[in-house]
């Protein structure tokens, strides 16, 4: 993206290094490191990463790219915004001893795991390394989505989930270091490949 001709720089660090958070987050929560009493806590840092993805999505549209302000702008949204929302009203309710519900969280999670599912080949034209991120991504989201259906075993899924997440966030803050480091160098010094399907 020109900065001269648009007046922004590439926002994706950004977002890259708020999602690198959230799965950092959720590792620590499928594999039980972190408990229920940190939720509140939780839902404080999955808020702070909607601001970055939100204005990271918004730029990125504005820019023109479909795929990554889309995808940036749904993680923004539903993935931080709303589990930050849900952490903080399951957290409150809990100490207020007030009934809490959220039977309707597997039905949701299951039409992101679809959207995204379904989008993620629109990576092929960009770096393999993204790509493969998003591919941990999906496998994530199948996996945490069939557990809040109750259809697999947590202590199967969980952690499965959990290592995905793991790696989705070591790619994030990869491909976050590399977009500055090489944009600011002009060459690249932290390689991501070149893209698996050209498009004229």
């Amino acid at each position: 993206m020109s900065q001269q001709e648009h007046g922004f720089a590439n926002p994706s660090p950004q977002a890259l290094t708020a999602l690198s958070i959230a799965c950092f987050i959720f590792f620590g929560l499928l594999t039980g490191r972190i408990g229920a009493d940190s939720h509140l806590a939780v839902a404080i840092w999955l808020l702070g990463g909607f601001v970055a993805q939100f204005t990271a999505g918004v730029i990125e549209l504005k820019e023109g790219n479909i795929t990554g302000g889309n995808v940036m702008l749904l993680f923004g949204a539903f993935f931080m915004f709303v589990t930050g929302l849900l952490n903080a009203a399951e957290f409150i309710c809990h100490a207020n001893d007030i009934h809490w519900s959220a039977t309707c969280d597997p039905y949701a999670w299951l039409c992101l795991s679809i959207i995204l599912t379904v989008i993620t080949p629109a990576y092929l034209v960009g770096s393999p390394v993204f790509l493969a991120a998003l591919i941990f991504a999906d496998i994530a989201l199948w996996f945490l989505t069939l557990m809040k259906f109750k259809a697999v075993n947590p202590s199967f899924a969980a952690p499965i989930a959990a290592y995905c997440l793991l790696i989705l966030g070591v790619l994030g803050l990869y491909l976050a270091a590399a977009t500055v480091l090489n944009t600011v160098f002009k060459k690249a010094i932290l390689p991501t490949g070149k893209a698996i399907v050209v498009v004229d």
